[in-house]
């Protein structure tokens, strides 16, 4: 197992809980906090109302480690964020992001960037663009997922799934439309894009408290009120309906499920059934596990490789995945590498290996500096540094602290 090279550390002025580096420039990255604020009880002895406040932090990772550019003060709690890309595109404008807030909304920023010329502050910048209120304000939006053209589907406080989209012009508030709903709090949700025969398919997952796992199929020509005016497009994303019956997995996960990660799709079939029928799907609980499961069209879901590692998963980065073929055998082997937020447990390297139908989670590195503090998320750097290690920034809620750390795979 590799050991960690390099640590430091910065202290923020709330507890951060998420954080992504740019994808145009990954020497910057936007981390996000919340802070939950308690009135006074009164005299009436009536429930204590609770008011979260947050900010976004532009972080700059260099040589010397980290410092902090810009911090924009939120009136609410930062749950999740996700930028964009020229396929999920979410404004007109590039380098937008999309934050699930503690009041109900989704604000839209983008980064800036820097002034050619500017020596005082020759950095990009947040500017915020507009805030979607989608919501009662004592609904926290815990999750986002981003598809093409704008569409956003998000989890709830109140278990609900919904989806919505950003993109419709003219419309300052969009409708959301209820997709699913879990009997407690939902922490997580993904588009799933998978086969039946030749035919291509989106689903919808999901997790929560209740310990269970939903799907349902995506259709969203039975949206009218999701479509974009210029969906009618031909691209890679015009699939046909699904025939997947919706379903409810209970018995796999022994507590509530807090991180999906479909594995991406492919036309090779040596490692993976999925890819020919249902699909493949990581997935993280607080009962400490990570576990990779298939998910038939038809059938219940099989465990194919399962981990303990030590914490309650929270967050799964897929960081790369790679293809080889041994030459001795001539057996195709499947790598995907991801950095897991293990909550109290800190964070882990792991890397998941198939091979002629056998899977496994390989942990490669530990990070558990946290001592204990809750660590909800991690992001790496696109590429490499000169010595071939990851550059990671990891959050810890309780101490307000940024964890800059480094470690060498294979």
């Amino acid at each position: 197992m590799e050991d960690i090279d390099q640590f430091e550390t910065l202290t923020l002025d709330l507890r951060p809980d998420v954080v992504k580096f740019w994808p145009k420039n990954d020497q910057y990255a936007v981390v996000g906090t919340y802070m939950l604020l308690e009135d006074e009880p009164s005299e009436s002895e009536e429930p204590i109302s609770q008011t979260r406040v947050g900010s976004l932090n532009l972080v700059q990772v260099g040589n010397d480690g980290m410092q902090i550019i810009q911090t924009v003060s939120t009136p609410f709690g930062v749950y999740d964020l996700h930028f964009a890309d020229q396929d999920n595109s979410i404004d007109e404008r590039s380098d937008a992001f999309a934050v699930g807030t503690s009041t109900g909304s989704i604000a839209i920023y983008h980064l800036a960037p820097s002034i050619k010329g500017d020596l005082i502050f020759p950095h990009p910048h947040i500017h915020h663009i507009r805030t979607i209120q989608l919501y009662p304000k004592d609904i926290l939006i815990t999750s986002l997922a981003l598809r093409s053209r704008g569409h956003i589907a998000m989890t709830l406080s109140n278990g609900q799934v919904r989806a919505t989209n950003v993109c419709i012009p003219g419309l300052d508030v969009p409708m959301a439309t209820e997709i699913m709903q879990h009997d407690f709090q939902a922490w997580t949700c993904a588009f799933v894009r998978h086969h039946e025969g030749d035919h291509r398919h989106y689903g919808l997952v999901s997790g929560g408290d209740d310990a269970t796992l939903r799907y349902t199929a995506v259709n969203v020509s039975q949206w009218p009120e999701l479509e974009c005016r210029d969906a009618v497009e031909a691209d890679d994303d015009v699939v046909e309906p699904s025939p997947t019956i919706p379903w409810v997995e209970r018995k796999i996960h022994q507590a509530g499920v807090t991180a999906v990660l479909p594995l991406p799709p492919s036309s090779d079939t040596s490692a993976s059934t999925s890819t020919s029928d249902g699909f493949l799907l990581i997935t993280g609980s607080y009962d400490d596990h990570i576990r990779l499961l298939h998910c038939p069209n038809i059938g219940r879901r099989q465990v194919l490789a399962d981990e303990h590692l030590g914490g309650g998963v929270f967050r799964i980065k897929l960081v790369e995945r790679t293809t080889r073929v041994d030459p001795g055998s001539g057996e195709t082997e499947k790598s995907y590498l991801l950095i897991v937020s293990c909550m109290q447990a800190g964070a882990r390297i792991v890397r998941l290996c198939g091979r002629d139908g056998q899977w496994r989670f390989v942990v490669e590195a530990k990070f558990e500096r946290n001592h204990g503090t809750l660590l909800y998320a991690s992001d790496c750097q696109h590429q490499l540094d000169s010595k071939g290690q990851r550059t990671i920034i990891s959050t810890s809620f309780e101490d307000k602290k940024l964890f800059l750390w480094k470690a060498k795979t294979r």
